[in-house]
């Protein structure tokens, strides 16, 4: 009982504090100073077509550009490149954002992979996080800031508009915005992903840009950064006034709430940028459709099934192909008579999709979660929709943190809750 009740405490505590800074950010949306509210629907103009290139033949015959565009009100340049099928039709549009002190050039393979299986896909530079040594073709202001010094991300020395955080997402939304806008994308079937910072971006665009977005896959980013991240002492040693128009303006979490997308998050949770804390608390603030799954032993790095994933997840939330993935979550934890503990583990497995293994990774305690190791134990079937696994005395004994992991036969993997 007193579990549960700290448990309750915690989280109003949360939602006390989220609806408090989501009045904030509403109150200062009306009086003008979001930084990112005038470009909501900006589309920019193209400046200049670098190149066009067309490749593979058949379904996979793609046409791949090299543009600049104009962003932030001609502030800045940026250097984009998108891809698309070569037939006639209209494609769902995928933004692909690259990670920290990355370039748009990291994600060509990506978006012709995506184009080659329909879609067209888009990356740009995101000024502001982008290495600034390797992004000869975008320009502005920000690029006086050598790369990868991020301090211009959260010190905010003339107000909101000042951080290089509002080049970064301005880019993202103007990107967005152009790509949702071509002749052959379908503006209605619009998805977002991105890696790191550029999984930062996919959850703070998908809270600026809410119902234009259907579906969002981020990698590792999320928000929150006071509760969780490799940032949080520079965001505690903010002055307070400073902190606060910091949190409510470019902390994706507290963008969270205005997500309407099928929002799935690839966390790892040895991860040494984005802490549990801080993807638990991003997850729970998206409001709708949302899933997750914990890498274990993984730090801020691809899954093997990543790219198999992230093609299941669009083709089914923008074409409506295939099957969603699976809900894993633990329902109950029975202290048993021989000190052992029985976890009780509730699926929902949608039609058509199979199990392969489910299993429960436990870890001891460690001060660091990139330090921790995770390992698994094998789950028992019971019916269709639960399976149990037993939590050993010695590790009871350990006060061992868990959660579920269900695999499908297609390779998807999701998790639950850290227990």
């Amino acid at each position: 009982m007193r579990r549960l009740l700290t448990s309750i405490f915690i989280l109003c505590a949360f939602f006390t504090s989220a609806k408090s800074l989501n009045n904030r950010l509403f109150h200062f949306t009306k009086t003008g100073e979001d930084p990112f509210t005038p470009y909501l629907n900006s589309i920019p103009t193209v400046l200049q077509v670098i190149s066009t290139v067309n490749s593979g033949s058949g379904d996979e015959a793609i046409v791949t550009k090299e543009i600049v565009f104009s962003s932030k009100n001609g502030v800045n340049k940026i250097y984009g490149i998108m891809a698309f099928p070569q037939r006639a039709g209209k494609f769902p549009g995928v933004l692909v954002i690259h990670a920290g002190d990355g370039n748009a050039q990291n994600a060509k393979g990506i978006i012709e992979r995506l184009a080659r299986k329909g879609y067209a896909a888009f990356a740009c530079d995101m000024a502001g996080f982008c290495n600034t040594n390797t992004t000869p073709y975008s320009s502005g202001p920000w690029k006086a800031t050598p790369a990868p010094d991020e301090r211009p991300r959260f010190y905010l020395k003339n107000g909101p508009k000042s951080s290089s955080l509002v080049d970064a997402e301005v880019a993202g939304i103007e990107a967005f915005n152009l790509l949702r806008s071509q002749p052959n994308v379908d503006a209605e079937k619009m998805g977002i992903t991105g890696y790191s910072w550029g999984s930062y971006s996919t959850t703070m665009l998908s809270g600026l840009l809410g119902d234009k977005v259907k579906a969002a896959y981020a990698f590792w980013g999320a928000g929150f950064f006071d509760k969780g991240t490799y940032w949080k002492k520079i965001i505690e040693d903010l002055p307070d006034s400073i902190r606060t128009t910091w949190l409510t303006y470019f902390d994706a979490g507290r963008r969270a709430p205005h997500i309407k997308a099928n929002f799935f998050m690839e966390a790892a949770v040895n991860d040494t940028y984005f802490w549990v804390e801080s993807v638990n608390a991003t997850l729970q603030a998206i409001p709708k459709a949302k899933n997750h799954v914990w890498g274990p032993n993984v730090n801020h790095r691809e899954a093997p099934t990543s790219a198999l994933m992230q093609g299941l997840f669009f083709d089914y939330n923008l074409k409506g192909l295939g099957s969603p993935f699976g809900h894993v979550a633990i329902s109950d934890v029975k202290s048993m008579k021989d000190s052992t503990k029985e976890v009780t583990i509730k699926l929902d497995i949608p039609s058509g999709v199979a199990i392969k293994t489910v299993q429960v990774y436990y870890s001891e305690p460690q001060a660091r979660w990139d330090a921790r190791k995770w390992m698994p134990l094998t789950a028992t079937e019971k019916n269709k929709k639960t399976y149990t696994a037993t939590i050993p005395v010695d590790l009871v004994k350990k006060n061992v943190n868990f959660y579920a992991h269900l695999t499908d036969t297609r390779g998807a993997v999701t998790s639950s809750d850290i227990y």
